[in-house]
This record gives C-alpha cells, sequence and structure tokens, in this order.
C-alpha cells in the first residue's frame, strides 16, 4: 500500500487507547524531495521526529519489514539526528495479519515518558507503511504494552495519527485558554480567560505554559512562573501531561504559597487538554525531588479548585 506522508506535527488521538500524546514531525530539509516512504530519527533535543526519505529495494510487505526493521535496529540515522531507537533497545516482529506485533526488549522501560512517545509515534508510522499492515500493536518481552493506568495500549492504526503540513490554508487556529495566576496575597489562584491565535502544529500545552510564563494581562493577578524560566518540555501520554522546567521554576521570587506555582500549571493544563493527571520535573540533569518544602515532584497531580477564588465574590 503505497501513501505519502506530508506531516510535520503528530497528536496520537486516543479514541483507541483512551490517552493522549503530542510529537512534532520536522520537515526534511529538502522541501522538494516528496519520498513514497519515510524513516523517522530523533532531533537533537530530543523534543520531535525527523523524517528522512526511504527508498526499499523491493516494495514487498516481507523485504520492507526486514529491512526497516534492521535499520532501526542498528541506530542508523542522519548526521544531525539521534536514531530512533535508545542504544540498549532492540526489536523484533510477528506478523498477525493484518496486525504488526513489535516486541522489545525490557529496555523499552527504561524509556522517560518523552522518549517512549517519539519511539512508539516513530517506530508505528514507519511500519504502516508497509503493504498490508493496518495495524500495530508494541509487547515487551512478549508481554503487552501497558498504558500508565495497567491498560493495555491496543492496536495502533491510521486513525491513532492525526497529521497538519503547516502548508494548508487552515494551518492556524485561535483557543480561549483559562490560565491560572495568584492573588495579591499569594494564597489563591485567580482566573484569567486569553484568546491565543497559533500555529495549529504547536501542541496547545506548550501553548498554554508559554502563555502562562509570559504572566497576566488582568490587574490584581500576579505571575506563578519566575520570569527566565525555560520550559525544557512538556507532553501527554496515557492520560498525564508531564511537564519539565529547568532548575529557575523552583526559585520564585514571590512570596507565594508553594501550592500556588505547581496548581497553575496543573490547573491551567487540565483545564484544556485531553489529560487528568500532571506530573512536573525540574532540573536538568540533577532533578529535584521536591518543590519548595513539602510539594513532592515525581508525583501526579490532579486539578485543585478549592485554590481558586471567585473575584465575583470577593469584590
Amino acid at each position: 500500500m503505497k501513501r505519502l506522508i506530508y506531516g510535520i506535527f503528530t497528536v496520537l488521538l486516543l479514541g483507541i487507547l483512551l490517552t493522549g500524546c503530542s510529537v512534532e514531525v520536522q520537515e526534511d530539509q529538502d522541501k522538494n524531495n516528496i519520498a513514497e516512504y519515510y524513516l523517522y530519527d530523533i532531533n537533537g533535543d530530543e523534543t520531535a521526529l525527523v523524517r528522512e526519505a526511504y527508498t526499499p529495494e523491493e516494495s514487498t510487505a516481507e523485504y520492507m519489514l526486514k529491512d526497516m526493521m534492521q535499520r532501526m535496529n542498528n541506530k542508523e540515522s542522519g548526521k544531525e539526528a539521534i536514531s530512533l531507537l535508545p542504544d540498549e533497545l532492540q526489536m523484533n516482529y510477528s506478523v498477525e495479519a493484518p496486525v504488526l506485533v513489535v516486541n522489545f526488549n525490557s529496555s523499552y522501560k527504561d524509556m522517560s515518558a518523552a522518549r517512549e512517545i517519539l519511539v512508539r509515534a516513530g517506530v508505528v508510522k514507519s511500519f504502516l507503511q508497509v503493504p498490508g499492515i493496518t495495524a500495530v500493536r508494541f509487547t515487551v518481552e512478549n508481554e503487552e504494552l501497558l498504558d500508565s493506568r495497567g491498560n493495555p495500549v491496543g492496536d495502533m492504526t491510521e486513525d491513532t495519527f492525526a497529521e497538519f503540513t503547516g502548508n494548508e490554508p487552515d494551518a492556524y487556529c485561535s483557543n480561549t485558554f483559562t490560565l491560572y495566576f495568584t492573588d495579591k496575597e499569594g494564597t489563591h489562584l485567580v482566573k484569567e480567560q486569553r484568546t491565543v491565535r497559533y500555529k495549529r502544529t504547536i501542541p496547545r500545552e506548550r501553548i498554554i505554559l508559554e502563555q502562562l510564563m509570559k504572566g497576566p494581562m488582568e490587574k490584581g493577578h500576579y505571575p506563578t512562573i519566575p520570569e527566565n524560566t525555560e520550559l525544557l518540555n512538556v507532553t501527554i501520554a496515557d492520560g498525564v501531561c508531564y511537564v519539565a522546567f529547568d532548575q529557575v521554576f523552583s526559585s520564585y521570587a514571590l512570596e507565594v504559597s508553594e501550592k500556588i506555582p505547581v496548581y497553575s500549571v496543573v490547573n491551567s493544563l487540565l483545564d484544556a487538554v485531553d489529560a487528568d493527571k500532571v506530573q512536573i520535573t525540574v532540573g536538568e540533569k540533577e532533578k529535584l525531588d521536591t518543590f519548595g518544602q513539602k510539594m513532592a515532584l515525581y508525583r501526579f497531580y490532579e486539578r485543585n479548585d478549592k485554590l481558586v477564588v471567585d473575584e465575583k465574590e470577593t469584590k
């Protein structure tokens, strides 16, 4: 089955997985080179997939499966890209037509959530190009891959991926988000509505955090994230939004309750994205265990409406 893939951005829809994740796919350097097939690497920042043209010697399913598998297991990649699979990760396959079952070794479980999403997307997008393969299922040491809630991820199909080209007339969209900042006392959250026009290829969770980091625009609202904080990564998988800030996030200048910055992020995200929990990490090489005195990191946070004050009632 021959088809063209023009994707620069992939959002894993969760009708099947009951989860969600966002994966950006960067364009080929030569935009005029429209290939029939593609293989995928990861960019140097490990934040997006990079596609490369792939021309098999034979377009049969048997040849393409073996060749693609060998290339990915051998960690072949472009000069400026990182191989899709981490060094210790290997995979093999079996065919239960029309489903391809891809089995990984135990190193699959050692990947971070962000890397796992990229691997999942790159592998599935690659093998769905093979004639006769209409779905891909992952197993780890011959056990079906489970999501963070212990449910099978199941078969991933063409419907699992929604792609946008950025050249389409509707490449831009506008959305109104509810952002949560703090009041003057730094003890409660206040809502602020903000309409943003942005490229559809940018995940809305990134847009939300970038707007939150810009600070409030309404009088009486105060920032919750320190100036110059860098957003290292944000991604969604299995109903959890994973957010990574640099260490500046922990050195907030405002005299606010330590719950405020955390739930400012959590509530702002969960109001708008397909997730019900948020995990925040702080730091690059050495990650912090706690935020402030008591707010543990590496845990799942749910929205907290008790911290939100209704400004109409206080006026």
